[in-house]
């Protein structure tokens, strides 16, 4: 991803980085992340895929802020040093929020280990700049590098019931009976039990003549 919030994906997957091993200039943590945020995520991780937002937090009133253009790497480690699957889902350009996941396997696939029980990071880098003001300007070696980690701390519970993080659905609901059931709708009239497909009322509870439900197709007539 970028910033401007302009993300991709990270294929942490696919690459190992060892991001918590990198040399940067300037490192923060959960408490003190200064340029990223981390929301959504379960406090524990079980088996199974899991939702989180990634944001960029606003740095008016600290002395660096994320280089223009910035590359933001992050990687999901358990701690026996395995790497989680781990991807960007979603971008919102508007308000520079990524919905990711990151997904604990029995079989890790790149490794004969097994993901262990315990606490593992998440670890985020970007390329920070120091602002016209700043007393400690960055050394050179760091100018226009990889150059700022921050790490978040996780759980790992493979065999926890229900840890799951909810994944959110667009549905869109209507006042439709199944086929020989009954409409919640005001005055329903039920459908004909042989009927291949449900009957359409409208909000006060009329039916829709000649317009069923098509059960083999899914659609409406």
């Amino acid at each position: 991803m970028a910033f401007p919030p302009e993300f991709s994906s990270t294929e942490t997957y696919e690459n190992r980085y060892d991001l918590d091993e990198l040399d940067v200039f300037l490192e923060g943590d959960s408490s003190s992340p200064m340029f990223f945020n981390i929301s959504g995520l379960p406090e524990n991780l079980s088996f199974g895929k899991h939702y989180f937002n990634l944001s960029i937090l606003d740095s008016t009133n600290l002395e660096y802020q994320l280089r223009p253009n910035s590359k933001i790497l992050f990687e999901i480690k358990s701690t026996n040093n395995v790497i989680l699957k781990s991807d960007v889902v979603k971008i919102n350009q508007r308000n520079g929020i990524a919905t990711c996941f990151v997904e604990v396997l029995k079989d890790p696939l790149r490794t004969f280990q097994d993901i262990e029980d315990g606490q593992g990071t998440l670890t985020i880098v970007g390329s920070v700049q120091h602002k016209t003001y700043s007393q400690n300007p960055i050394p050179e070696k760091f100018i226009g590098a990889m150059n700022y980690r921050c790490k978040f701390p996780i759980q790992i519970r493979k065999t926890l019931i229900n840890a799951d993080a909810p994944i959110v659905m667009q549905t869109e609901h209507k006042k439709t009976s199944i086929a020989g059931a009954f409409s919640f709708a005001k005055g329903a009239v039920p459908t004909s039990k042989n009927s291949p497909g449900g009957t359409i009322y409208d909000d006060d509870g009329n039916s829709v003549t000649n317009q069923v439900t098509d059960t083999d197709e899914g659609t409406v007539d």
